[in-house]
């Protein structure tokens, strides 16, 4: 493994270069300074050049007072005027948010992060917006641009080091519709779902870049931003006195819970973790605080969800599976002329947190059961054999707890049509349906069907991959560094009924969480012009590990896929100390079966087996027919509209 240690000092060689460019030198650019960042998001909208003066750590509107408890709103905008109630009705989704065209930010040695607070509190952020908001109308867990507004993607922009981009609780760089982006001489560090996250992008150079880990401190799971989300709802409620009537389990009783007690009950426990997390050791207290222990706390300290390096995605967020129909009519719908090269990346590791999500009725569909942010409706955990038991008791009946109650309360209050949707308060995501209400307050047994395969948000899970490209056409994939890839998936769940119908056709009943590829690309075509194949080619990958997984990937190739060439790579994905070298589980290239046969594999390094799966034109042409088109909410329909998830217009087909 000589060839890494002399890559890692060339990689790294690369950060600290700096140019000028087109959109202005560094000496005239626009300073940027804790000021700007401490009332909100700084958001840029005229074009020019900008550089950071200082370092910078966003947490606005948090606690003042050392060991102070935050505030029930602590955190939050004030909506109106800069932060518009649609785009930061989920809160401060950025640190500098780009809407504007011909901008570059000089990093300038400096570094630009999330404060830890700020990070705890607001679970989905990224330190660079590329765009006025941080997803396209009609899509995400709200509805984040209003009637009156447009979406505004950023283009020709540059972000530029010598400078670290470090802690976020999702992103470091996260966009939409961008055209002509350079990120070049940047050190990521601390972040917990991806580096750098484009979706639908039109030229993009990722290159000398060094990302030296992801979050490693994760103090809470996915359930914690339902908490978080559910407040403004239980607010109002508590405003207007509103009760629900449960059955005690104890007495057999019916009582009466007020909105108001559920609502103090709720902010109590996020103090509580807040306290503990931030005022404490990092982490939540079992011993001080039980419940929230047991509902929120993290076991492995890194993000319970999939997680990657650099990530691009084809039009709407990528949250579906991989590897289904490349596009051929509509060129709006995916990304082109992608380069990604001479990066170090290292020392990425995850954790798939599945939860099952209840199979329910929408009307006269099939839904997932999700709250009115689009978080499941969580029954059991999968992770915790000993104590599973989240809102299902082991013997079928209801178990509430601070947000399940909260998120009954609220489905409830929309069918007695007590809940004005407001652009911080919008319904529509809600499927917690009569059925389940009736459940949880009743006092009767529930025999569950389970969805498998999903994340918290019912995103399908996908394991680790540190690059991945998708639904694009035209990309160069050179000269990375890849290395010390660890998966810290439990076991999948095995009771399952259904599996996420979200997943790609190759992968529609295996679950993915376990799983870890160093370069995935997946419905990808070469270059429009010149007859050029995209490139995969003199890239080293090795140390990739996961206990659970069902294949170890070095470069796999999945969906409709075309006009590749993968060509000089080396890859030694086992560590010899600890693996063994004959498991099967480690493939260096994979070639699926619907990947059309100009697809070229030639003069590389390869320690471990090649799969090659489309050896025959039949078999090409049988898998292709197999798979599916894009996702409806790929286009940007309102995904929300049958109540679900958004494939919720799939899962309507299964009733």
């Amino acid at each position: 493994m000589k060839f890494f240690q002399y890559f890692l000092l060339v990689g790294i060689a690369f950060a600290g270069q700096n140019t000028a460019n087109c959109n202005g030198p560094i000496d005239k650019a626009t300073c940027l300074t804790q000021d700007d960042f401490d009332h909100g998001t700084k958001i840029i909208t005229a074009s020019g050049a900008y550089k950071l003066c200082e370092d910078i750590e966003f947490g606005p509107n948090g606690p003042t007072v050392p060991n102070e408890p935050p505030h029930e709103d602590a955190f939050d905008p004030e909506l109106g005027g800069d932060f518009g109630k649609n785009e930061f009705g989920l809160g401060f989704f950025s640190a500098l948010c780009i809407a504007a065209s011909d901008v570059t930010i000089y990093l300038n040695g400096y570094t630009i992060e999330q404060s830890p607070g700020h990070a705890l509190m607001q679970r989905f952020f990224a330190i660079f917006e590329l765009a006025s908001s941080p997803f396209i109308a009609g899509v995400g867990p709200a509805q984040f641009v209003s009637e009156n507004s447009t979406f505004v993607p950023a283009s020709n922009i540059e972000i530029r080091g010598p400078g670290r981009i470090g802690r976020s609780s999702h992103h470091g760089i996260h966009g939409n519709e961008n055209t002509n982006v350079k990120i070049i001489d940047v050190e990521f560090y601390d972040f917990e779902v991806a580096a750098v996250s484009l979706n639908n992008v039109d030229s993009l150079e990722i290159s000398g870049c060094n990302v030296i880990r992801n979050r490693e401190d994760v103090p809470v799971v996915g359930l914690f931003s339902a908490a978080r989300f559910l407040r403004p709802y239980a607010k109002f409620l508590s405003q207007q006195g509103y009760e629900l009537e449960f059955k005690n389990p104890n007495t057999g009783m019916f009582e009466n819970k007020k909105a108001e007690d559920l609502y103090k009950n709720l902010i109590e426990a996020i103090n509580n973790v807040y306290n503990d997390v931030i005022y404490g050791n990092g982490f939540i207290d079992k011993q001080k605080h039980e419940e929230e222990y047991h509902l929120f706390h993290n076991p492995f300290r890194v993000i319970d969800g999939p997680c990657y390096a650099f990530l691009v995605h084809g039009k709407g967020p990528a949250v579906g599976g991989q590897g289904e129909r490349f596009e051929e009519t509509d060129d709006t719908v995916t990304s082109s002329n992608i380069v990604i090269s001479n990066n170090n990346i290292a020392n990425i590791q995850c954790w798939n947190n599945e939860v099952p999500a209840l199979f329910g009725k929408c009307g006269d569909h099939g839904c997932a059961v999700n709250d009115v942010r689009g978080s499941i409706f969580q029954t059991i955990k999968t992770f915790d054999p000993t104590n599973p038991h989240l809102a299902l008791g082991e013997d079928g009946t209801y178990k509430g707890n601070v947000v399940s109650d909260v998120q009954i309360m609220v489905a409830q209050a929309i069918l007695d049509k007590k809940l004005p949707e407001i652009p911080s308060r919008q319904t529509g995501p809600n499927s917690i349906k009569e059925e389940i209400i009736d459940w949880a307050t009743q006092g009767t047994d529930l025999e569950p069907q389970f969805v498998c395969n999903g994340d918290s948000m019912h995103h399908v899970i996908k394991g680790i991959i540190a690059i991945r490209v998708e639904d694009t056409e035209g990309f160069t994939i050179e000269r990375n560094t890849i290395h010390n890839i660890v998966n810290l998936s439990v076991k999948p769940f095995s009771n399952c009924d259904f599996y996420h119908i979200g997943a790609s056709s190759e992968n529609l009943e295996e679950v993915q969480s376990g799983n870890v590829r160093a370069i995935s690309v997946a419905a990808v075509r070469g270059y429009s012009t010149g007859n050029r194949q995209s490139q995969i080619k003199h890239n080293k990958i090795g140390f990739i590990s996961s206990e659970e997984a069902n294949e170890i990937i070095g470069i796999d190739v999945q969906g409709d896929s075309e006009g590749t060439n993968i060509q000089n790579n080396a890859i030694d994905l086992i560590d010899p100390v600890v693996d063994d070298p004959h498991d099967e589980r480690y493939i260096s290239v994979r070639v699926r079966e619907a990947v059309d046969g100009s697809i070229t594999i030639g003069n590389n390094e390869l320690f471990q087996k090649t799969q090659i799966l489309n050896f025959s034109p039949g078999v090409r042409g049988h898998a292709k027919n197999q798979l599916k088109r894009l996702h409806s909410h790929i286009s940007g329909d309102i995904e929300w509209e049958l109540g679900g998830c958004p494939f919720a217009s799939d899962y309507a087909k299964k009733q």
